[in-house]
C-alpha cells in the first residue's frame, strides 16, 4: 500500500501582521497535518519570498494566505503548482496597481518613517475592522502590539513587495487545486466582491462570506474561519484521515 506524504500547511500573514494572525489556527490544523507559520516582515519582492517559503519545505502543500499572504500564495502557485494541493486565500486580491495606489502606499509609509509605526497603527487598524471591533479591548489590545512589533524597515520593504507584486488575473483560470476563498462581509480593503470575481474564474473554487468581520477576519471571526477550512480539507480529502 502507498502512502502519500502528508501535506504541510503553510499559513502566509498580511501586511504588519506576523504569526499571532494563526494563534486560533495553529493548534486544531497541527492535528490534520505539519503547519509552517511563515514569516514575511522583512520582505521587498513577492516572487522571491514564495520561492524561499517553497525551499524550506518538501513535498506537498496547502497555502493560506491572509491579505498580503495571499498574494505570496498565488505565486507559490505561479512558481510550483504541481505542489499545492489546496489554495486558501482570504481577505486578498489579485490585481496590480490600482490608480494613485503608489502614492497612497507611500503616503503610510513616510509617516511611518516620521513617526514611527505608533504614527501609524490606529488609523491603519481603523480601516481594516468592522463597527464593533472596537469594543473588543482585548481583540484591540492584540492587533495593536503585533502591530507595533513591525519596524519601520519592514514596513517599508512589504510596500515595495505590494507595489511591485505581479498582477493574477491570466493565473486563476490555470488553479487546478481545490480553492477556498474567504473575506468579511465588511472588509473595506479587499471586499467580498473581489472574492465572488475570483471564484468565477478559478476553476475549482468556492467562496465563504465571513459575517461580522471585515479585512482582519482570521482576528475578528477565527471560529468561523477555522470551521470552513477544515471542513473543504476534510471534504476534499486534503490531509491525511
Amino acid at each position: 500500500m502507498t502512502h502519500r506524504p502528508a501535506p504541510t500547511w503553510i499559513l502566509l500573514h498580511g501586511l504588519l501582521c506576523d504569526a499571532d494572525t494563526w494563534a486560533d489556527f495553529i493548534g486544531p490544523l497541527s492535528r490534520t497535518s505539519p503547519v509552517l507559520a511563515a514569516k514575511l516582515s522583512g520582505i521587498t519582492s513577492l516572487p522571491q519570498t514564495a520561492q524561499a517559503i517553497l525551499q524550506q519545505t518538501a513535498g506537498p502543500i496547502i497555502a493560506v494566505g491572509h491579505s498580503m499572504g495571499g498574494r505570496v500564495a498565488l505565486e507559490m502557485v505561479r512558481q510550483a503548482p504541481d505542489r499545492i494541493g489546496g489554495l486558501v486565500l482570504m481577505n486578498t486580491g489579485y490585481k496590480g496597481l490600482g490608480p494613485d495606489e503608489i502614492g497612497r502606499r507611500q503616503a503610510i509609509v513616510q509617516a511611518a518613517q516620521a513617526g514611527g509605526i505608533e504614527a501609524i497603527v490606529d488609523d491603519w487598524l481603523a480601516g481594516m475592522i468592522t463597527s464593533t471591533t472596537p469594543s473588543n479591548a482585548a481583540l484591540m489590545q492584540r492587533m495593536r502590539t503585533m502591530v507595533l512589533r513591525s519596524t519601520v524597515a519592514s514596513f517599508a520593504g512589504q510596500i515595495q513587495a505590494l507595489i511591485e507584486r505581479p498582477d493574477a488575473t491570466d493565473l486563476l483560470p490555470l488553479i487546478a487545486c481545490p480553492t477556498l476563498l474567504m473575506s468579511g462581509t465588511e472588509d473595506r480593503w479587499s471586499p467580498l466582491a473581489r472574492h465572488e470575481a475570483m471564484a468565477k474564474v478559478i476553476p475549482s473554487a468556492e467562496l465563504h462570506a465571513v459575517r461580522e468581520a471585515a479585512h482582519m477576519a482570521p482576528f475578528e471571526a477565527p471560529a468561523t474561519c477555522l470551521e470552513h477550512i477544515l471542513e473543504w480539507a476534510m471534504r476534499h480529502e486534503l490531509t491525511a484521515p
